[in-house]
Parts: C-alpha cells; structure tokens; sequence
C-alpha cells in the first residue's frame, strides 16, 4: 500500500454525543454522529489521498480486512457481517462523506 497513513485523533466529543476527530498530519477535520444512524460530516478536507484511521474506547478504525484466524471470509457464518461491512463503507469510513 502506497498511501500514507495518518491517525486521527479525538479532539472532543460535543454535548449531542458527535465526536469531533482531526488529523494533526493534515489538518483534516471531520465530525462524527453515532445516533439515530451513523453520519460524517467533514470539516476541513485535509490530505484526501491519505489513508485515516483512528480509535476510541479499544475500537480502532482504518483500512478493513475481514478474516477469522486467518481463515478466508467465504466462511457461510461470515458472509453477513461481511456484506454489512461492505455497505457501511467500513474499509474507507475515515475518507468518504458518509450523509
């Protein structure tokens, strides 16, 4: 992967629950809001080429890849998690305009 990697970090949480993230690499800002659906609203654009990633409370969040002890995700059991992944745009959460 060719993309340079670079971290957000939580830099506060507003009183409605949204989580404010920036980027101290680029600058980029975004604001995220859990409740009643998952939303993102970017603040400042910042490096669109970089590859974000960040974490809170254990759960860190970045590029996805799907696998249980190695194991591919053909895996039947798997199969829904995987497609769910996919629709909520996991893999590039940090980059896109989620609404």
């Amino acid at each position: 992967m060719s993309e340079q990697q670079h971290a957000m970090i939580l830099g506060k949480t507003h009183s409605t629950g949204a989580d404010e993230w920036f980027c101290p690499m680029c600058g980029r800002r975004i604001l995220m809001d859990y409740e009643p659906k998952l939303r993102k609203e970017v603040l400042e654009i910042g490096d669109e080429s970089a590859v974000h990633s960040g974490g809170k409370g254990g759960l860190r969040m970045g590029p996805m890849k799907v696998a249980v002890d190695g194991a591919s995700t053909e895996n039947a059991r798997l199969a829904p998690w995987e497609a769910w992944l996919n629709e909520m745009g996991f893999e590039d959460l940090w980059n896109s305009d989620i609404q």
